[in-house]
């Protein structure tokens, strides 16, 4: 896998942004259309290498540039050629890679054939300052905009010698909401082995700072989180007293302490064999916060690997849907989605609460019979995720079920989203009920290095696959509240997975992903991103009350 994209990235550009010398307004002559000139008054801006240099000095240099008769190409790895922005998202990063013998790069933006900026860099990134950002979103309004990128050279080091360019738009559709997500480290045996180095995290995508640390140095595995659609409740899933079906429920406030009294566990349900404890995997709340939904009775395809970008092969072998009823504080199985005759994981509420989605395979008893005897947990680390996938496939089928109060019903395998000679797993409903978004691969249901997120009408029909796809693994995705635009993860950049974003119309059609670049990190993966109402009394802290309580030994004997 060629890391030379992220390597060159810079992960703390909060440290390099006052190297920028120049955000300057200025006046020159500029064409526009047809043969009419007039003047025109754009940005200028320059780095390090041309610091000495006054303003019209800078200009003097920029319009000398001649142009070579062939040009090379650049290849601008972000934005993507027709990004769609959200108007309340801070500047994201430009980065471009240059075959040709460049010296340096000159940037500019046009709106309707105008110049807006032009800046001069000795470096193949840029991340534009606030006011720079502020002042294009303010000037570009609804029409496009026009980003060239042209590598300066040449025997006189005043020549362009290559060029790209791409056109973006900002949506008036705001995110207004804030993200929270998991950071962990990879390879999966790492995290596994080091729980205080997991971390939950607060981000505002309109931020320029990076995201706030919320849960820091836990000392029990802590992994996922969900919220009710009104952001007023939260549940995490942690091996809390060495409980592995153990959770936080609790309303949202600023600060959260982790006491008996809020941890709830799946073991209120008796398991039933082969399993021996309940995990409560991919655990939901409902969208008006009263009832969690998870998956009970499993027992596990698992197996660790020492690859950094895809580290675990991992999936239920067997598995029921459970309710818990935060009310009355009722544990039990979910009639239609707790056969023995097949898997059944990864539920999912509509935005009303009526229906459950959940992911389903028929049961397979040599596997079963393989995982009971251990046999699996003696697989190599050293394999890939493809000799793995190879050895233990597996294809998941989307199933909707009304939800009856708790009472269940009879579950119909959801058109699109099944039997479609692929693996369809982790659906979400987009919080209007107009749309379904789910995660497809020839195989498996996490880490899978080609899956592709897929969209569907809430009711069912013809599959599409998303814009914003991108080469290496697109999963775990969020809807942001007003249903416009939606976060996913992503390894295009990076073994330590990256937060994406992508704009979704009315017509169900998304813009290329752009990335989070502030959420990212080259020591951590991001995971688990999940949007919450901007208006939610969010946590800005979340601690254990008693260390003796929460770490005990774990009930786990099967590798988990």
């Amino acid at each position: 896998m060629d890391l030379t994209r992220a390597e060159k990235f810079p992960w703390n550009y909060y440290l390099l942004l006052p190297l920028i010398i120049a955000a300057i307004i200025v006046s020159s002559p500029s064409q526009t259309t047809g043969e009419q000139k007039n003047n025109s008054q754009f940005i200028l801006i320059a780095d390090t290498d041309y610091q000495s240099l006054a303003p019209g000095e800078l200009l003097s240099l920029i319009n000398s540039l001649s142009e070579k008769n062939a040009l090379s190409s650049i290849n601008i790895i972000e934005p993507l050629p027709d990004t769609v922005l959200p108007p309340d998202m801070a500047s994201p990063a430009f980065l471009w890679e240059d075959e040709a013998n460049t010296t340096a790069w000159l940037i500019t933006i046009k709106i309707n054939n105008k110049f807006f900026l032009k800046g001069l860099f000795n470096k193949s990134w840029w991340i534009p300052e606030k006011e720079t950002w502020n002042r294009l979103k303010k000037a570009a309004g609804k029409n496009d905009i026009e980003v060239v990128i042209e590598g300066i050279g040449g025997w006189t080091g005043r020549e362009i010698i290559s060029r790209d360019s791409v056109f973006l738009r900002f949506s008036e559709d705001k995110v207004n909401a804030k993200l929270m997500f998991m950071r962990k480290p990879l390879p999966f045996l790492k995290a596994k082995k080091n729980p205080e180095k997991t971390s939950l995290l607060l981000g505002d995508p309109g931020s320029y700072k990076a995201p706030e640390p919320v849960l820091t140095n836990p000392p029990i595995c802590a992994n996922c989180h969900t919220y009710s659609l009104d952001g007023r409740h939260m549940a995490i899933d942690m091996d809390y007293g060495g409980d592995k079906g153990a959770f936080l429920y609790t309303h949202m406030n600023k600060e959260v302490v982790i006491e008996n009294t809020l941890i709830y566990s799946w073991q209120e349900i008796i398991p039933q064999k082969p399993a021996t404890y309940n995990m409560g995997l991919f655990a939901r709340i409902s969208p008006d916060g009263r009832f969690v939904a998870g998956t009970v009775n499993e027992i596990s395809v698992f197996v660790m690997m020492d690859d950094l970008f895809f580290s675990q092969l991992f999936y239920p072998a067997t598995g029921r849907i459970a309710i818990f009823d935060t009310r009355t504080k009722h544990f039990s199985l979910l009639p239609g989605a707790s056969l023995d005759s097949r898997v059944q994981t990864s539920p999912s509420w509509s935005p009303d609460g009526k229906t459950i989605l959940f992911c389903a395979v028929p049961t397979n008893p040599e596997l079963i019979q393989n995982v009971v005897a251990k046999e699996i947990l003696k697989e190599s680390s050293k394999q890939n995720i493809s000799d793995l996938n190879k050895k233990y496939p597996v294809q998941f089928d989307i199933y909707a079920l009304p939800f009856n109060h708790g009472n269940g019903g009879q579950a119909k395998p959801l058109i699109g989203a099944s039997h479609n000679g692929y693996s369809n797993y982790f659906p979400r409903y987009s919080p209007n009920g107009k749309w379904i978004v789910f995660t497809q691969s020839p195989t498996g249901l996490v880490l899978q290095p080609d899956s592709n997120l897929v969209i569907i009408p809430s009711e069912g029909g013809e599959a599409r696959s998303l814009n914003s796809n991108q080469a290496i693994m697109n999963s775990w995705h969020s809807w942001s509240p007003n249903s416009k635009w939606m976060v996913f993860t992503c390894k295009a950049n990076s073994p330590y997975t990256e937060l994406y974003l992508t704009h979704i119309d009315d017509q169900g059609v998304s813009s290329p992903g752009i990335r989070l670049f502030r959420f990212s990190s080259n020591e951590l993966a991001a995971m688990v991103p999940e949007f919450v109402p901007r208006h939610s009394e969010l946590p800005e802290k979340i601690i254990f009350g008693s260390l003796e309580n929460a770490k005990k030994k774990s009930m786990a004997i099967d590798g988990r």
